[in-house]
C-alpha cells in the first residue's frame, strides 16, 4: 500500500506564531484515522516529558483531561515501563516514542519497530512516527529560535 504524504504538508505563512506553527502540526496529525487523538496525545506529552518542557506538559496535561484521561494515568506517565495501568498498545507507542526521541531515526532498535507494528498497521505505525517526529521537530525548532544552538535529540 502507498500511503500519500500530501495530507500531513504543513503550509504555514512566513510569519506565524509558536502557537499556531504547534497548531498547525498537531491538527495534521489529528487527521490521522487509524490511531486514536487521545493515545496521540499521550504521545507527545510523553516526548515533551523527555525534553522538559514543563510550559507545554502542562498545557498538553490540561487538553488530555478534556478527553478524560485520568490524573493517575498522567502522573504515572513518566514511569509508564513499571506501571500496569498503560494497554499494551498504548506501551507499544510510547516505546516508540522514546526510542525516535533517544535515538537518530538509523538506530531504533528493530525490537521497537517490530512492537509497534504488532499493535499498528503499516500506516498507523507510519502516522504515529509522523506524530512523534513532528513533535521532536516542534521542539527543536522552538530551541533553534530561542537562540539554542544545538537540540538535545540530535546531541544524545
Amino acid at each position: 500500500m502507498i500511503l500519500s504524504l500530501e495530507k500531513f504538508n504543513v503550509s504555514t505563512p512566513a510569519k506565524v506564531t509558536k502557537g499556531r506553527k504547534r497548531k498547525a502540526i498537531t491538527d495534521t496529525a489529528r487527521k490521522d484515522r487509524g490511531v486514536e487523538p487521545r493515545l496521540l496525545d499521550l504521545v507527545r506529552l510523553r516526548v515533551l516529558q523527555i525534553h522538559g518542557r514543563k510550559e507545554n506538559i502542562r498545557e498538553q496535561t490540561i487538553s488530555l483531561k478534556a478527553q478524560g484521561e485520568t490524573d493517575k494515568r498522567l502522573r504515572l506517565l513518566n514511569d509508564w515501563r513499571n506501571q500496569a495501568i498503560f494497554s499494551d498498545h498504548e506501551e507499544a507507542a510510547l516505546n516508540l516514542a522514546e526510542a525516535l526521541t533517544h535515538n537518530p531515526i538509523d538506530a531504533v532498535p528493530d525490537d521497537v519497530i517490530h512492537a509497534a507494528g504488532f499493535f499498528f498497521s503499516g500506516v498507523e505505525t507510519i502516522r504515529l512516527i509522523l506524530a512523534i517526529l513532528a513533535a521532536n521537530d516542534w521542539y527543536c525548532l522552538n530551541m533553534f529560535s530561542a537562540g539554542g544552538r544545538t537540540c538535545r535529540l540530535f546531541c544524545e
